[in-house]
């Protein structure tokens, strides 16, 4: 990937793009990865925008090709075809086939009968169905804008015979629609895929639109991507198998923390999800957020910051008497108690350790009524948790901050370094002066704090796990329920909850991150191009719809290949018609291959009639 700057002759401005190089049968081709704005408006947040976004691009190329080499594809081209056939075929007539793996998630989530049954309370007369799902094959496999998408709905083999205005007008229907079809995929994934609801992972990130000037929903806040374009906010519930549960949107200055319960309030009444445990980072987790969890009589499991906590805490991180030491594989993931006694220094395998305590701490909450501010006393399990590898990388992290703040030192100059992770480094001396005239600035002296290095190299490699989530004790009876809220506020669980339970449910939290960094890298949810605020929640929706199938189809493969691995084999999974409706298919990989094994899908066939075609398109819809 490579950064293109192209001049704008009627603003004079400099427009930026990510672009890549790919080759289609030995043609080399171009295209846009992404349309980054213009230069002049990120004067502000970078001293040299161009080379800023030379480096992300160069950082993107970096990941893709880890990615391509993470797990081996072997490509096998049907090399036996007669090659004077395939010269003579006219390519710009070819179709995808690979949208049939999103045809059968689409079918076995019963979308179209979803569509099918709501139309019928309308007055429209085109085929609905035949709309959304264009919308969600297109999305998956070739993302693009309304009526880029609309453009491109010949490329697949099935008949998409309706007009760009039944495009919009199935979006005004979808926004309507917005909390019973997500109620219905949620009923669907407990019926066909078993989803348990108890572990939720929330997190929030943004989107930007191609617009300059806030309005409505469309507002300036900390972009995730650090743009100033006006954005949107988006609040995610996933499950503890990585599929996305609910969302919902906000203005886009709206305070991350202030969307958690909106959300909770969202999926308890749409979709009557109650007793769950919410995992989410430390930000999220205010003393408000954490209060309406209780008195909504669920659990919770967060991080704690170890350098922020007070002086009691950081006391019991640091005293060493009670930490029982740990083995953890680093392939296998599996947890084993070892002798106490071996020093981290002296064994060769990397070592981690953590003790737990119950206790009680108080949290910050606001009166809704009356705004004031109070602590309450909760209970809480605690576990802090120490590993060698993390602590090896937060030193390595902090060594370019460190080298900066002593740099810094070193020239003498007395401005404000415009870098926080240095600056925490940086204090400032007033020199006493014997009288002469001299300047405030001359008088201020900066010098390295090294008492301040001192103390976050004490904490490196430990953090905090902190919840309300137990389980039974041995001996205890069975409980009744799956769940049960306890009086001293603990979320009590049917079934034994270790320490290292505890941790696992919190390391879930990446899958999220994860899932957002497809909705941008591979589905594009953004730059979203809508204005108006049905739209743009409809656009959402059948966002949401594809990252659901998108998930669904990796867990199909047990997720062997990376999101970008399999979409591009389901876009190169393509046909093209060459004498009396025959196609030839010139790709196939092991991806398609597991498809072939697991669903029943003949990729691996090289040549197809219309016939055959309409068959296999027809078992996915049934299967």
């Amino acid at each position: 990937m490579y950064l293109s700057v192209i001049p704008q002759q009627r603003s004079n401005k400099h427009r930026m793009y990510i672009r890549e190089s790919y080759r289609v049968h030995g043609v080399q081709k171009k295209r846009i990865i992404e349309d980054l704005g213009f230069v002049e408006d990120y004067l502000d947040a970078y001293d040299d925008p161009v080379a800023h976004f030379k480096e992300i691009a160069k950082k993107r190329t970096s990941e893709k090709n880890y990615l391509n080499e993470e797990v081996e594809v072997k490509i096998r081209i049907h090399d036996f075809l007669d090659k004077q056939q395939i010269e003579k075929s006219d390519f710009s007539n070819r179709k995808n086939l690979g949208y049939i793996i999103i045809s059968y998630f689409y079918h076995k989530l019963k979308l179209d009968k979803f569509i099918n049954s709501k139309k019928r309370s309308t007055d429209v007369t085109f085929n609905m169905d035949k709309v959304f799902q264009m919308l969600i094959y297109a999305r998956i496999i070739n993302p693009d804008s309304k009526l880029g998408t609309f453009n491109s709905k010949e490329t697949f083999f099935e008949p998409m015979n309706f007009e760009l205005q039944h495009v919009y007008r199935t979006l005004d229907y979808l926004f309507q629609w917005r909390s019973s079809l997500v109620r219905h995929l949620n009923n669907q994934m407990k019926k066909q895929f078993k989803r348990d609801t108890t572990l939720m992972y929330y997190d929030v990130t943004n989107y930007y639109f191609e617009i300059d000037d806030p309005k409505e929903m469309k507002q300036r806040g900390v972009s995730k991507e650090h743009r100033p374009n006006p954005i949107i906010q988006m609040g995610l519930f996933m499950d503890d198998m990585g599929v996305p549960v609910s969302y919902r949107l906000f203005d886009g200055n709206t305070n991350d923390c202030l969307t958690l319960q909106p959300n909770m309030e969202t999926i308890k009444d749409d979709l009557q999800v109650k007793d769950i445990i919410v995992v989410a980072d430390k930000g999220m987790m205010t003393g408000d957020n954490r209060g309406n969890i209780l008195l909504n009589h669920n659990g919770y499991v967060i991080s704690h910051t170890v350098r922020g906590a007070d002086a009691e805490m950081k006391n019991w991180v640091k005293n060493q008497e009670d930490y029982i030491y740990l083995d953890v594989p680093e392939k296998e993931q599996r947890y084993e108690k070892i002798k106490k006694g071996r020093t981290l220094e002296t064994d060769s395998t990397p070592r981690v350790k953590m003790k737990t305590r119950f206790y009680p701490t108080k949290i910050n909450v606001k009166n809704k009524k009356t705004g004031k501010i109070s602590k309450v006393l909760i209970n809480e399990r605690q576990i802090v948790y120490y590993s060698q590898k993390f602590a090896d990388k937060a030193k390595k992290d902090r060594e370019d901050a460190i080298n900066k703040a002593m740099k810094f030192v070193d020239s003498g100059s007395t401005a404000v370094m415009n870098n926080y992770g240095s600056n925490k480094y940086i204090k400032t001396d007033i020199i006493a002066t014997d009288g002469e005239s001299l300047s405030k600035t001359d008088c201020i002296k900066p010098y390295f704090d090294k008492q301040k290095l001192k103390e976050d190299e004490m904490f490196d490699g430990y953090y905090v796990i902190c919840t309300n989530v137990i389980g039974l004790n041995p001996g205890d009876k069975p409980l009744n329920t799956k769940s049960k809220f306890l009086k001293d506020n603990y979320f009590q669980l049917n079934k034994t909850v270790s320490d290292i339970d505890i941790i696992e449910m919190y390391r879930g939290l990446w899958e999220i991150e994860e899932t957002f960094k497809i909705t941008k890298s591979y589905l594009n949810f953004r730059p979203v191009f809508h204005s108006k605020e049905e739209r743009i929640e409809a656009h959402f929706l059948s966002c949401f719809v594809s990252l659901v199938i998108t998930r669904l189809i990796e867990q199909a493969v047990e997720s062997k290949w990376s999101t970008l691995q399999i979409i591009e084999s389901l876009q190169k999974a393509s046909g093209t018609e060459f004498e009396n409706n025959i196609y030839v298919f010139d790709y196939y990989d092991d991806i398609l291959e597991a498809f072939d094994k697991k669903l029943g899908t003949q990729f691996k066939r090289k040549y197809m009639t219309k016939g055959d075609l309409k068959n296999i398109i027809g078992k996915m819809k049934k299967s």
